[in-house]
């Protein structure tokens, strides 16, 4: 069965923090340079996907590069929701990373990830399972969902999407670093249950960065806002 929804998660672009591996948090800290051209080539490689429904992070590293997305998609609302904020990270913000300060009021991992699953129930799934009641308009393409957002709560996320059984990876596809600018994407489609329909969702694509790869703008540092990662760049391609 053809997908009938696909939502494209896509991190915000480079920050000056992000590149002196600053701990940014709920600071609302802006794009650099760098970041602001990652945005414009993010919003070319999706510039041809009718988006339907828009969300962001109210931080403006997230929804300016929303924005910029959405200059090709003008008639399509972008919400934005402080739910999609990254990982709050308390006394640690301003940080350089890695920090061993104490951070007593840091947001722990199931406080996060239950942030992040009851976003997903409310706008993603709802929306999916109202459209679902409601009717489609018959098309041969799925309806095509947009979500900007930060490393640490794209990569929570999906992780514990895969982990509840809402979301299964295709063969090949692992979670991990979440580069800037990159694009995850699920497919979601619909497997009828007597007179009910439950959508089952796939993982097809984890960070793509290949809007990237001819920029010179494929080499980054890693989120310090993810306490594991140790203040490295990552190359990809």
């Amino acid at each position: 069965m053809p997908a009938q929804f696909r939502m494209y998660i896509v991190r915000h672009g480079e920050t000056e923090w992000n590149r002196i591996h600053k701990i940014q948090g709920h600071l609302d800290v802006p794009l650099n340079e760098t970041g602001s051209k990652q945005a414009m080539l993010v919003a070319k490689a999706l510039k041809d996907i009718p988006f339907v429904k828009a969300f962001s992070s109210d931080l403006q590293r997230a929804s300016k590069t929303a924005e910029c997305i959405l200059q090709y998609h003008p008639d399509t609302v972008l919400e934005l929701d402080e739910s999609i904020r990254e990982r709050y990270m308390g006394e640690l913000q301003g940080e350089i990373g890695p920090s061993k300060k104490p951070a007593p009021s840091y947001e722990t991992t199931p406080n996060l990830v239950a942030r992040c699953l009851a976003w997903y129930l409310r706008s993603i799934v709802n929306y999916m399972t109202s459209a679902l009641e409601t009717g489609l308009p018959v098309s041969e393409e799925p309806h095509n969902i947009l979500v900007v957002s930060h490393g640490g709560w794209i990569a929570t996320l999906l992780l514990a999407l895969r982990t509840n059984g809402l979301v299964t990876c295709r063969e090949g596809v692992q979670i991990g670093h979440c580069l800037n600018t990159s694009v995850s994407i699920i497919e979601y489609t619909g497997i009828r249950n007597g007179r009910d329909e439950a959508l089952v969702g796939t993982l097809v694509q984890y960070s793509g960065v290949e809007h990237l790869m001819h920029a010179d703008l494929h080499l980054q540092e890693v989120n310090v806002d993810v306490l594991e990662d140790r203040g490295r760049k990552v190359r990809v391609g």
